[in-house]
């Protein structure tokens, strides 16, 4: 999987070095993702994106996105009130290398679609707990509670832009390929993002 991502990021660098005319978006915005359970309710966290991406032109008005990304999501693993919580937050890198194709509606103005897969290498996760009761609370990182945790992810999905003048807003989806968890016989998670941006072209 490591070798996956490193291909694939060193790939798009590439692709940028070889395109005078790639044009550069800052972006950033919110995210609400969610961890599904084979046999439990769901996990849902809210947070927040930020990065760049490159529109490199292909044919027409169609065009390849590469983009390198941080993203942090926090949210409830445990809500017992006065007697036990606890909470997960997660600090990761993405890469995502989506296809677009977009629609000129009038001067200086478009909509385009989006998709294509996205990795995802989580750089901490963190999980803080506490007891009122007991009095007690303490932090660990979330690999040294189940080594089976994964670090990486990879995701399908996509969305849909709209863009007036230099300023975009976007809309998109995407779904983890991945089980959360590496064991075999671990109950199957998966996660998913739905995430809400603004950008600015240069």
């Amino acid at each position: 999987m490591k070798k996956i991502f490193t291909t694939l990021l060193a790939a798009s660098l590439m692709l940028l070095g070889t395109q005078a005319f790639a044009q550069m978006s800052v972006n950033a915005g919110y995210m609400s993702s969610t961890l599904s359970h084979e046999n439990a309710k769901s996990t849902n966290f809210n947070g927040a994106y930020a990065g760049v991406s490159f529109n490199v032109p292909i044919a027409g008005a169609l065009a390849i996105a590469p983009g390198f990304y941080y993203s942090m999501v926090n949210g409830k693993l445990l809500d017992w009130g006065r007697i036990a919580s606890g909470t997960l937050t997660e600090h990761a890198v993405n890469v995502p290398v989506y296809v677009n194709y977009g629609i000129d509606l009038a001067r200086d103005t478009n909509v385009f679609i989006f998709g294509g897969p996205t990795l995802q290498y989580a750089l901490a996760t963190t999980v803080k707990g506490s007891s009122e009761i007991l009095g007690k609370s303490g932090s660990t990182s979330m690999y040294d509670i189940d080594s089976n945790y994964n670090r990486f992810n990879v995701y399908l999905g996509g969305g849909i832009g709209f863009q007036v003048s230099a300023i975009q807003i976007t809309v998109g989806y995407d779904y983890g390929m991945m089980n959360q968890y590496k064991g075999d016989n671990s109950e199957k998670s998966h996660r998913s993002n739905l995430k809400l941006g603004l950008g600015f072209v240069f």
